[in-house]
């Protein structure tokens, strides 16, 4: 049997309440787990596929669009290229301005000083409004 709840608010026994928007509009809808070495997550929420464009640069397509490319991708890149890890002098993450118009891309860069490097523990998560 199918069927949907409508609530305009959630109340615990002894915490307060809390307006459903909050969940609605706070909650990721979509995630990722991946390494650098493969395009093949290693788990995922709302992931349609990852695309290695060149080293360090990744493409990440979501299997549900957003309602716009005004969604926030965010992200989580180590350093370690699976032998030892980069040279800490600037490591970073690039959550690029690779956004789509079709509201379902974005792209993931991970580099270390002025060098792109592929690196295995790369995380992100996107917070928005899906279609």
């Amino acid at each position: 049997m199918a069927g949907k709840i409508i609530a305009d608010q959630i109340e615990h026994s002894t915490a307060g309440s809390l307006d459903t928007q909050y969940v609605v509009q706070g909650s990721a809808k979509a995630w990722v787990n991946f390494s650098m070495a493969g395009t093949t997550a290693r788990d995922s929420l709302n992931l349609s596929s990852l695309t290695d464009t060149t080293t360090g640069k990744f493409n990440i397509a979501m299997s549900s669009a957003f309602t716009d490319a005004d969604y926030t991708p965010v992200g989580y890149t180590s350093g370690y290229n699976g032998t030892g890890f980069a040279p800490p002098v600037s490591l970073g993450l690039a959550v690029e301005n690779r956004i789509s118009t079709t509201s379902t891309t974005y792209g993931f860069d991970s580099f270390s000083s002025s060098s792109y490097i592929d690196a295995v523990e790369n995380r992100s998560v996107v917070i928005g409004d899906l279609a």
